[in-house]
């Protein structure tokens, strides 16, 4: 009776059904788009077919035609009439050019040198050394970067004449941006085109012939070498050079964020053209370099007129999304249309997007639907893996448009948003559907087996299989959201008993007190509730084995655990916290087959 009287504190929980996002699931890999002069041939890189099926290497796609595979960046000239590429064969990286009427694919040359790689370790992170190819106006000449010194080469779109430009040191701006001028001027950054300095220096803006000749600083920003500058895009008049930089003005530090800047292509005009709160990122300029576009705030900007008058013309936010990130903007020679990626955050994409710079005309140009490699897990993340009876999140991309669709009440629904998620032939009732995550409840009597997850749609469109483990029990608790301003730490949800007050920095908990914690995936239940359906609050649902707590390194004792009463697969676990913790701040792990599944999150004790 003591215990029930415990459980009693769930008939009120603190924690509300869990809503999107938990946490970004695995990412899909996009390259940035890349357009000609009118922004209706668009060329991009993608791991992800028409279909959905998820691939390893990243085709190069002109439209929705396959034309390469294994591509590491991809340009576009400006008629049209090609797209050039970056490549990783097994014969080493190199440079190629598309046809775009016939698809016919030449390859340009094979670097077999090798580069230089960060030497950060960076677990599952890829550094291509052949990247950013620019093609010449008229499509006769390619520029690439290498990673090493003396990076800058220039080859014949046949493939003859290859040359090492003389410059020591330097990068270009990416492959979709300008980065040749029609009367040939190239503008790159660096911080030593001339050779090794022994003194320290800022990253300036430099601009030279296509051969490498005639180098000429446009910056000039003195030997503080953590200014850095980067992304220099020029007009197709050879006119404006436009860049991001954290440089602040004459006598200022650094800026903790980079701003764009402009500079003319002489030298003189040097200007700030956009201001914070926030890094302004990723410009790009139509051929006149009047209209500008950039990323700043997690929102496309436009700027027009883009540098002629100081202040700055007038800037406008176009095409917004509530949840979805858009990335890596390029706008048309002709300053009319803006192509762009879009994905969860501002690190992973799954979709390419394009909208008029008036902000009208929005469309996909490429959005398959697909579930992520691994993508199934336990809602409360970790990289757990589903359980039965537990809440769990599909990740992928494009499951609906810039919408959140909440389940409007019990029983849950299979179908929402137009989209369901089914296992191995079930439907499964649902929480919400977002456009890169589905929240579902496995039913109790789920097999512990491999299975297969797809997701369906209103139009019939089903996502390829996707093969998951399923496990008997995978304990993890809920993170709460982080609050703007607060702490870095992962805030476990738990709450003192009977509140809504967490255990954190502001309310922190204490020897001998009873928290209520909130989790998901902690096995069979006693009696078993049916998927969809709220627990009962008499009798409660109890854990036949419930997973022992521990707080930092001591073992809490375990006075409830079961079903919180009318949520859907909502975990409840109430604890004690142990005597002879000092005050601080603690990890709480659970256990599962004798087994740690990990930190879930930290509390404060006091």
């Amino acid at each position: 009776m003591k215990i029930f009287a415990v459980a009693l504190l769930s008939l009120a929980p603190a924690f509300a059904q869990p809503t999107f996002p938990i946490f970004a699931g695995p990412a899909i890999n996009f390259l940035p788009p890349a357009v000609d002069a009118s922004g209706r041939i668009i060329a991009f890189g993608s791991t992800v077919t028409p279909q959905g099926m998820v691939q390893n290497a990243i085709d190069l796609y002109i439209g929705s035609a396959k034309a390469a595979t294994g591509v590491t960046s991809v340009g576009v000239t400006s008629d049209g009439s090609s797209a050039v590429f970056t490549d990783m064969g097994s014969e080493g990286e190199g440079i190629g050019i598309v046809d775009v009427s016939s698809g016919s694919v030449r390859r340009l040359n094979l670097d077999t040198q090798g580069c230089i790689r960060p030497l950060a370790i960076c677990i599952g992170c890829f550094f291509a050394c052949v990247a950013t190819p620019h093609a010449t106006a008229d499509g006769s000449k390619v520029l690439y970067a290498v990673r090493r010194s003396q990076p800058f080469f220039v080859v014949n779109s046949d493939g003859k004449g290859l040359k090492q430009l003389p410059v020591f040191s330097g990068a270009l701006a990416p492959a979709p941006q300008r980065a040749i001028a029609g009367n040939g001027r190239v503008a790159f950054t660096s911080s030593a085109p001339f050779g090794p300095t022994f003194a320290a220096s800022a990253t300036d803006v430099h601009i030279m012939n296509l051969d490498g000749t005639n180098i000429r600083n446009l910056t000039n920003f003195g030997n503080n070498s953590a200014i850095y500058s980067s992304n220099a895009t020029i007009s197709a008049d050879g006119t404006t050079v436009v860049f991001e930089t954290n440089y602040a003005g004459a006598g200022s530090p650094p800026a903790q964020e980079t701003q764009i800047w402009a500079v003319q292509s002489d030298g003189s005009r040097l200007r700030q053209l956009t201001f914070g709160p926030g890094a302004a990122t990723s410009p790009s300029i139509s051929a006149d370099g009047k209209t500008g576009v950039f990323i700043q705030a997690g929102l496309i900007q436009i700027l027009q007129p883009f540098g002629d008058l100081q202040p700055p013309g007038l800037r406008i936010s176009i095409a917004p999304f509530r949840y979805s990130v858009p990335q890596s903007p390029v706008i048309s020679d002709d300053g009319r249309r803006v192509t762009f990626l879009l994905g969860p955050t501002g690190f992973s994409a799954g979709a390419v997007y394009q909208v008029n710079v008036d902000g009208s005309g929005l469309r996909a140009v490429y959005a398959p639907r697909a579930i992520s490699p691994r993508g199934v897990t336990s809602a409360a993340g970790s990289g757990l893996p589903p359980s039965p009876g537990g809440l769990i999140s599909v990740y992928g991309i494009n499951f609906s448009g810039d919408s959140l669709t909440q389940a409007p009440g019990f029983p849950l629904p299979q179908i929402l948003g137009g989209a369901s998620v089914i296992l191995d032939g079930t439907k499964l009732p649902l929480l919400n559907v977002s456009p890169w995550q589905i929240t579902a409840q496995l039913p109790p009597e789920t097999p512990v087996r491999s299975s297969n997850f797809q997701a369906s749609f209103a139009d019939g469109a089903m996502t390829p299989p996707e093969t998951i483990g399923i496990a008997a029990a995978a304990p993890a608790l809920f993170i709460t959201p982080p609050q703007p301003g607060g702490t870095i730490f992962s805030q476990a949800a738990a709450f003192h008993a009977g509140t809504a007050i967490l255990a954190d920095e502001e309310h922190p908990a204490h020897s001998g007190e009873i928290l209520e914690m909130y989790g998901t995936g902690f096995g069979a239940t006693e009696p078993l509730v049916a998927a969809g359906q709220p627990s009962p609050g008499n009798p409660v649902a109890i854990f036949t084995m419930p997973p022992p707590v521990r707080i930092g390194n001591m073992a809490a004792s375990v006075a409830f655990a079961g079903l919180t009463p009318g949520l859907a697969g909502v975990a409840q676990v109430n604890v004690v916290v142990p005597d002879g913790l000092k005050p601080g701040r603690y990890g709480v792990s659970l256990q599962s087959g004798g087994m740690s599944t990990g930190a879930a999150g930290t509390i404060v004790l006091q």
